[in-house]
């Protein structure tokens, strides 16, 4: 009997779960949040995660002149403490040839009550080792995440740590 009441609880938090996404991706469908834009010389892709029910912005910018060096696949991997809830909510464009969006634990990281740690790291493959890359990490509500930036260069890895 207590089998089927601990299946129950599962079903029941799967089912709260799967609704949580719907309603955030829904959020994030209609929000007022501007798209992924080029400002000036500079272009960027944004995918969307979301970080214990909070939407974060991940840009990813490469100046417009660099564009046709860029060979495949964006790889972006946030790293979050292992007790945190990190998904994607929206994959971004990834100067045309997509984005790989993956998630780490690390126990390294550690929740405060006032902030969550967060690491970010992009690689951009290119033709050409010198292009340089920008990365943004871009809460949409600043709290518990905060904003940072990071600059490097293609064909190496761009890292993001928020202050622990």
């Amino acid at each position: 009997m207590s089998s089927d009441l601990e299946s129950s609880r599962r079903v029941r938090f799967v089912g709260r779960f799967v609704v949580i996404q719907v309603i955030l991706v829904l959020l994030l469908v209609f929000s007022s949040a501007a798209p992924a834009s080029a400002s000036v010389g500079w272009c960027r892709s944004d995918p969307v995660v979301i970080v214990n029910l909070t939407l974060a912005d991940v840009f990813t910018s490469a100046q417009i002149e660099d564009l046709p060096k860029v060979t495949g696949a964006t790889r972006i991997v946030v790293v979050t403490p292992v007790e945190v809830f990190v998904t994607l909510a929206t994959p971004g464009l990834g100067f045309g040839y997509g984005e790989f969006v993956t998630f780490e634990k690390s126990n390294s990281l550690k929740m405060a009550s006032s902030s969550i740690p967060v690491v970010v790291k992009v690689f951009v493959p290119s033709t050409d080792s010198s292009m340089p890359i920008r990365i943004y990490f871009a809460p949409r509500i600043i709290g518990l995440l905060q904003p940072m930036s990071a600059q490097g260069y293609a064909n190496s890895w761009v890292v993001l740590r928020s202050p622990m």
